[in-house]
Parts: structure tokens; C-alpha cells; sequence
């Protein structure tokens, strides 16, 4: 590689965050080490179709169901049902939207709320509030054994650990069970509504990347060698 190329882009990228590629790597050299970085940043893209379908039928099935059984629309609202530690999440949402002078109403909100609201919703202080009553409502193609308020929250939150390291540019390249993870987010998709995994798998190109995707991006790196 050339060494004109190498300095500037590692200068460009900066020794601390490439540093944890080369600390992991089992080969030498700038090539394998760009090669890695640039496979990285194709696997986070290649699994945010299935992460975003995830987080927008998730936020949808646990309002519609929230809604249902409480009556009202605005549930986010009420203290009895939203913890005092997940009211600041809330309030943030409102902020936003009126920053944007946009209107402070249910579906913005909905939306507007981070995906670390919704996994919240699934922890054990709200297992007299939402479950095990809502499981079915809001999960309601999830195997009947499976489906409880722990192993629901598990699966969410080992999603939400891969898709914050994804949203904010961090290694997931040697992580041994990515494969697995991206199965169970489609699963996960599926106890929700099947269509929607359906819907992803058409434009899902995540085992591809997984299983040939370095060799491809090291290939294509040669042309600045």
C-alpha cells in the first residue's frame, strides 16, 4: 500500500479509533487493517434495514397495545404507568418536536422517543404495569412458551447493546456471534409481525457481507496500493 495513502488516511482516521481494529487483528500490515475498518462499516450498514424495521414495529405494536388497554393515547404521560426514570426520555421528545415547530401529539411522540425508551419498558419495574399482560398484544406471533416479560427484555437489549455500538461507529466485526445476533433481530421482528421480516429479507444483504464482504473490500482497496 502506498505509504503516502496509509499516513493520511490513518492520520485522517486517527490512532485511537483505528487502534482498536489493530488490536484485535490476527494479520499485519495497513492493507488488513483498512480492509477490517472498511468491512466494519459495511456489516453496521447492512444490518440497520433490519434494526430500523425492528425499532419502528416495535415503538408501533407497544403503543397500540398500551393504548388498548389503558384507554388513552397519551399513556406516556401518566405516572402511573411511566417510571420516574423514564420520564426524562419523554420529556426530550416533546423538546424536540418543538424545536422543530412541529406538533406535540401522539404519533410525533411515538416516533420521536429513542429506542432505549421502548427496551425500558420491558424491565422487570414494569412487570405489574404493562406484562405479563401485554406479551401477547405486543408479541403476539411469539412461540407461547418463549413468551415472557424476561426473555422478551433479554433479546431487546442485547439488540439495543449491537445496534448503539452501530450507531456510534464502534467495532462489531469480531464479534463471534453476529451472525446469530442478526437472526434473532429478524426473530424478533417476526413475534411482532412476519410481513415485516418478510419485508426486510428482501433487502437484506447482511449474510452476504458477513461471509465475503472483507475479501471484496481488500480487493477493491488494491487499486491504491
Amino acid at each position: 500500500m502506498q505509504d503516502d495513502f496509509a499516513t493520511k488516511l490513518l492520520m485522517a482516521l486517527s490512532s485511537e479509533r483505528i487502534g482498536a481494529y489493530r488490536d484485535r487483528m490476527s494479520e499485519d500490515g495497513n492493507a488488513n487493517l483498512f480492509a477490517h475498518y472498511a468491512w466494519n462499516i459495511a456489516l453496521s450498514e447492512s444490518l440497520y434495514p433490519s434494526l430500523q424495521i425492528l425499532e419502528v414495529v416495535l415503538r408501533n405494536s407497544i403503543h397500540q397495545a398500551v393504548c388498548q388497554d389503558f384507554g388513552r393515547t397519551d399513556w406516556y404521560d401518566d405516572g402511573n404507568i411511566i417510571n420516574i426514570k423514564d420520564r426524562d426520555a419523554v420529556s426530550k421528545a416533546k423538546k424536540t418536536l418543538a424545536g422543530m415547530n412541529k406538533p406535540i401529539e401522539p404519533g410525533r411522540i411515538v416516533a420521536e422517543l429513542n429506542f432505549g425508551f421502548w427496551t425500558a419498558l420491558m424491565d422487570r419495574r414494569y412487570e405489574r404495569v404493562l406484562w405479563p399482560k401485554l406479551l401477547k398484544p405486543c408479541f403476539p406471533y411469539m412461540p407461547r412458551h418463549l413468551r415472557t416479560r424476561k426473555n422478551v427484555s433479554g433479546r431487546f437489549e442485547r439488540i439495543r447493546r449491537l445496534r448503539n455500538r452501530i450507531f456510534h461507529h464502534e467495532p462489531i466485526w469480531y464479534w463471534h456471534d453476529l451472525e446469530k445476533q442478526h437472526q434473532d433481530i429478524l426473530e424478533a421482528i417476526a413475534w411482532i409481525e412476519p410481513a415485516a421480516r418478510d419485508f426486510v429479507t428482501a433487502i437484506d444483504n447482511f449474510p452476504d457481507v458477513y461471509q465475503n464482504g472483507r475479501t471484496t473490500i481488500k480487493a477493491n482497496l488494491e487499486r491504491f496500493y
